[in-house]
């Protein structure tokens, strides 16, 4: 997969690159969920939202499940405040990341897929999984007018292929 290819429509900008340090983040109870949030800065999010900055942030993926992101991530420290309560595994590397951006972005993703992504409640800080052109995804809206779109990195060329498509229809 090339980084940093883009595709580029009146409606919506699409860019390709891998996905970077990821790590699920694995709670087996709440014990850690003090020093975790103490160590983060921020608490970790609900279902369907995300939280923290550009530079570390912390996305729900499942009821005890948390993806990690971005250039912040101090593995050390997370690996300490979790002692026995967690794991914390990385799958970056088997991830790439597709963003979406401009006006077209979510009739976009809808010209495929089987999610409602016009609801006004699904904006800045939300995430969701759902299928995308028959391809497993997670969305991750982090903007009005953008969304990051985590795909398996095996299924990231016919879902690029796909979003162009539709991005061509937006």
């Amino acid at each position: 997969m090339p980084k940093g290819r883009a595709t580029v429509t009146d409606a919506v900008t699409i860019t390709l690159a891998p996905a970077g340090p990821v790590h699920a983040l694995e709670l087996w109870d709440g014990a850690a969920l003090a020093p975790l949030s103490a160590l983060l800065g921020f608490a970790l999010p609900p279902a369907g939202r995300t939280a923290g900055t550009a530079a570390l942030r912390a996305i729900r993926a499942e009821p005890a499940v948390w993806l990690l992101d971005g250039p912040a991530l101090d593995l050390a420290a997370i690996t300490a405040a979790l002692g026995d309560n967690g794991a914390l595994t990385p799958v970056g590397g088997g991830l790439v990341r597709i963003g979406l951006a401009g006006p077209g972005w979510r009739a976009a993703l809808m010209a495929d897929g089987l999610f409602d992504a016009e609801d006004p409640a699904f904006g800045p800080g939300s995430t969701a999984a759902t299928l995308i052109a028959h391809v497993g995804v997670r969305l991750i809206v982090t903007a009005a007018d953008a969304c990051e779109v985590l795909v398996a990195a095996s299924y990231a060329p016919h879902l690029h292929h796909a979003l162009e498509r539709s991005a061509k229809m937006a």
